[in-house]
C-alpha cells in the first residue's frame, strides 16, 4: 500500500483595490507534494485571474529577516503584469463592492475544484505556515479537509523551542539556508530537483516557492532536531541583539 502523501500549501493574498485591505482575495495557490517513500516531490499551482483591481504589500528584510520597508503594488489580476498608479483617496462604491465580491466568490470556486483535483493523489497531510488564513479561506470556499492530519510549521517551531513569539518564513528560510537555482532547490543539509516549468515561480513570496520553503523547513526541523535547535538559537539571538541595537542607535529624525 502507497504512503500517503503531505501536501505543503501556501495561498498568497491581496486587498482589493479601494477598500483599505477590508476586502481580501486569493491571487494564487501553491502546492508541493511529498512522497514519504520514495522522497520525491512533486508540484501544484493555479493563479487566479478576475477582473478585479488588487492592492498587494510585500515586505523588504534584511539580512536577519528583519521588516525595514514595504512595497505597494496596484494590479488587475486578469493582467498581473501591468503596475496602475496608487491613488490613496479612490474608495469603492456600493456597486464596485459587490462586483468585487462576485470576484472573491468566483476565486473561492476555482479554488474548490483545485484542490478537489488534488484528492486522487493520495494526500494524508495538510502542511500548513501560519495556517489560520488559508483554512478559513478553505472554509470560505467549501474545501473538505475532514480525514486529514493538519499541520502549522509556524506553531510546531514555537512550541518546541518555547520562543516568545511566531517567526516568519523569511526568517526560518534564513536559518536553514534555503537556496534555488536553476535545477534545484536546498538548504543546509538537503536538496531535491525541481521541473523546468516551475523554476520561474518557485522563488520567496511566491506561492510555489513558499511552499517549497515550508517542505525543506519541515524536513530540517524534524530530520536534523539538534542541529536545527542550534541555528535557530543563533538566529534568536543576533536578530535580538539587532533589535536593541536600534532602540539604543535609532536614526536621527528628518
Amino acid at each position: 500500500m502507497a504512503t500517503p502523501l503531505t501536501a505543503y500549501i501556501d495561498m498568497e493574498f491581496a486587498g482589493i483595490y479601494g477598500t483599505r485591505q477590508i476586502m481580501q482575495i486569493p491571487i494564487e495557490i501553491g502546492v508541493v507534494l511529498h512522497d514519504p517513500g520514495t522522497d520525491t516531490i512533486s508540484f501544484a499551482g493555479k493563479p487566479f485571474s478576475y477582473d478585479v483591481d488588487v492592492e498587494l504589500w510585500k515586505n523588504i528584510t534584511d539580512d536577519v529577516g528583519k521588516r525595514v520597508d514595504g512595497k505597494r503594488r496596484v494590479f488587475n489580476l486578469a493582467e498581473p503584469g501591468l503596475t496602475r498608479e496608487y491613488n490613496r483617496r479612490f474608495r469603492l462604491d456600493s456597486g464596485q463592492k459587490r462586483t468585487a465580491q462576485v470576484a472573491i466568490s468566483a476565486v473561492h470556486r476555482d479554488l474548490r475544484r483545485f484542490m478537489q483535483a488534488l484528492n486522487h493523489r493520495e494526500i494524508g497531510t495538510l502542511v500548513f505556515f501560519a495556517r489560520q488564513r488559508e483554512i478559513e479561506t478553505f472554509r470560505h470556499a467549501r474545501v473538505n479537509t475532514e480525514g486529514f492530519l493538519i499541520r502549522d510549521l509556524q506553531a510546531e517551531i514555537k512550541n518546541r523551542f518555547s520562543l516568545k513569539e511566531h517567526v516568519s518564513l523569511d526568517r526560518m528560510s534564513l536559518v536553514i539556508g534555503f537556496g534555488i537555482n536553476k535545477t534545484s532547490i536546498s538548504s543546509k543539509n538537503i536538496s531535491y530537483q525541481i521541473p523546468e516549468k516551475f523554476r520561474y515561480v518557485i522563488r520567496p513570496h511566491k506561492a510555489i516557492g513558499d511552499a517549497a520553503r515550508m517542505l525543506l523547513l519541515d524536513a530540517e526541523f524534524n530530520r536534523f532536531g539538534d542541529e536545527f535547535r542550534g541555528q535557530v538559537e543563533g538566529h534568536m539571538a543576533e536578530y535580538e541583539r539587532r533589535k536593541s541595537a536600534a532602540v539604543e542607535d535609532p536614526k536621527p529624525s528628518e
